[in-house]
């Protein structure tokens, strides 16, 4: 488990729901592109990343690798 925690601001709640979606943005120079990228990544590799708000949170998960005899 990963967790990565900042005192920023926090996300939008009309954002929440999307966050991970490609081309969304809170900046007015940004891609929309880190979060979704983050995303499929993790994904590729078995976990799931989430984000919770106020303090804003992402939290990766991912398997443990098994172990082979």
């Amino acid at each position: 488990v990963i967790d990565v925690e900042d005192t920023g601001p926090g996300i939008p709640q009309e954002l929440m729901h999307k966050i991970f979606d490609p081309l969304v943005t809170t900046k007015q120079t940004g891609t929309g592109l880190g979060l979704s990228s983050c995303k499929t990544i993790v994904e590729q590799h078995h976990g799931k990343i989430t984000v919770t708000n106020n303090p804003t949170r992402f939290t990766i998960k991912l398997p443990k690798k098994q172990q082979t005899s």
